[in-house]
C-alpha cells in the first residue's frame, strides 16, 4: 500500500471551516441573530455558545473536530516518513518537540507575556493538542489498526470507569459534577496556578488523554483514506456508515455516562467522532470525489495556517482595525453594524492569511 503524496483538499477545507468559527464565525454569527432576530438565526446563534455542562451544541464540536482532522493527516505525514525510512524513535523526538511547542503557545495564548507564574493557566487548548497527537503519534508507530482499536477501546472503558467509580475525598464515587469528578480533583491536586474553572479544568491532566481517543480515530481513518483497495465513493460510505453508528452508541451510552465536553466524558469523545466522520464523508465527497472545489478557497487560506490564525487572534486587534476603516459604513447601517464590524473582522483575518499563502509562508509546528 503507497501513500499518496498529494495533500487531501478536504481535509484542509475541513481544517479550516473548523477554524473558521473559532476566528469570527461564531461572533458573526451572534451579531447577525441580533440584528435580525429571525427564529433560523437566533437557533444557530443559541447553537454557537458551549453547553454550561451536560448536553451538546454545535459549539462543542469545534475543537474536537479539529483534533480529529490532526488525527487523519497522520498516516500521510507520520506514515509517509515511516515508509522513507525515517526512525521511529526520530519521529517521536520530533513529534515531542511539537507538543512542547505547542504546549508553550498555549500558556502565552491564555496568559499573554505575563511572569506571573502562580496565577498562570497551564493547561491550554494547543496543549491538549499537543499531547493529544504525541499519544496518537507514540500508538499509531508501534502497533497494527486493530491494536490501535483496541487502545481506543481500553482508554474509553478506563476513563469511564475512573470517573464512575474513584472515590473523590468528601464527595464519593461517580459525582460527574463540577465539584465532585475525578478529573477536577486530580487537576486541583496536580496542576500549577490556576485552573479554568474554579473546581476544573477542561483540558485537564486526565482529560487530554481520554481526548487523544478522538485523535487516534482520526488516524485510523486517515488509515483508511490512504488505502487505495477501496473506491472514495466506498471510502465515503465507510465513513457515514461508522459515523452514524459512533452517534448511536454515543447517544446510548449518555444514558449511563453523559454526554459532558467539559470533562470530556467517554460517551461525549465517541459523539464528536461520529459527527466527525459524518461531516468528513461530506466534505470528501463533495471535494475529493465530485470535485467542486471553487467554493472552498477561503477555507484552504484557513486551513494550510491554523495555528498562525489562532495566535494572530489572540494577539492582533483586528476588531479595532475593523472599526477604524468601517466606523461610517457602521454609522449608515446601524442596525447592522455589529455584523459589518464582525465581517470587516474576518475579511482582515482573510486578507493576512492571503498575504502569507501567495508567499508561501506556512507557520509549522
Amino acid at each position: 500500500m503507497e501513500i499518496k503524496k498529494e495533500r487531501l483538499r478536504s481535509l484542509d477545507v475541513l481544517r479550516g471551516f473548523t477554524m473558521f468559527w473559532i476566528i469570527g464565525g461564531s461572533a458573526l454569527m451572534h451579531t447577525l441573530a441580533d440584528a435580525t432576530n429571525y427564529q433560523v438565526i437566533n437557533w444557530l446563534s443559541n447553537q454557537m455558545h458551549h453547553t454550561d455542562w451536560d448536553g451538546f451544541r454545535f459549539e462543542d464540536l469545534i475543537f474536537p473536530l479539529f483534533m480529529f482532522v490532526s488525527g487523519v493527516a497522520i498516516p500521510y505525514s507520520i506514515g509517509r516518513k515511516l515508509k522513507q525510512g525515517v526512525s521511529k524513535k526520530k519521529v517521536l523526538v520530533k513529534v515531542a518537540k511539537r507538543c512542547l511547542i505547542l504546549i508553550v503557545f498555549g500558556v502565552i495564548y491564555n496568559n499573554a507575556i505575563s511572569f506571573d507564574f502562580a496565577n498562570m493557566r497551564y493547561a491550554s487548548v494547543l496543549g491538549q493538542i499537543g499531547v493529544a497527537y504525541l499519544v496518537a503519534v507514540a500508538i499509531y508507530i508501534h502497533s497494527n489498526l486493530r491494536d490501535q482499536l483496541l487502545w481506543v477501546v481500553g482508554i474509553l472503558l478506563g476513563f469511564w470507569v475512573v470517573m464512575t467509580l474513584v472515590p473523590v475525598p468528601g464527595f464519593g464515587a461517580g459525582v460527574l459534577t463540577p465539584e465532585g469528578n475525578f478529573s477536577g480533583y486530580v487537576d486541583r491536586l496536580l496542576l500549577p496556578g490556576k485552573l479554568h474553572s474554579e473546581h476544573y479544568d477542561p483540558q485537564g491532566i486526565l482529560l487530554m488523554f481520554s481526548a487523544a481517543t478522538i485523535t487516534l480515530l482520526g488516524a485510523v481513518t486517515g488509515t483508511l483514506l490512504i488505502n487505495e483497495k477501496y473506491t472514495k465513493i466506498k471510502k465515503t460510505g465507510i465513513m457515514a456508515i461508522f459515523g452514524v453508528v459512533l452517534v448511536g452508541v454515543s447517544l446510548v451510552w449518555n444514558i449511563w455516562y453523559p454526554i459532558n465536553k467539559e470533562i470530556w466524558s467517554s460517551s461525549f469523545n465517541v459523539l464528536t467522532v461520529g459527527l466527525s466522520l459524518l461531516l468528513l464523508s461530506l466534505f470528501y465527497f463533495i471535494i475529493d470525489v465530485k470535485a467542486y472545489t471553487k467554493w472552498s478557497f477561503p477555507f484552504v487560506l484557513i486551513g494550510l495556517n491554523p495555528i498562525t490564525i489562532y495566535m494572530a487572534y489572540r494577539i492582533i486587534n483586528f476588531k479595532y482595525t475593523s472599526e477604524f476603516l468601517l466606523t461610517g459604513v457602521m454609522n449608515i447601517f446601524d442596525n447592522f453594524s455589529g455584523v459589518i464590524l464582525n465581517i470587516g473582522v474576518l475579511g482582515l483575518e482573510f486578507f493576512l492569511l492571503f498575504f502569507l499563502y501567495k508567499r508561501k509562508i506556512f507557520l509549522k509546528v
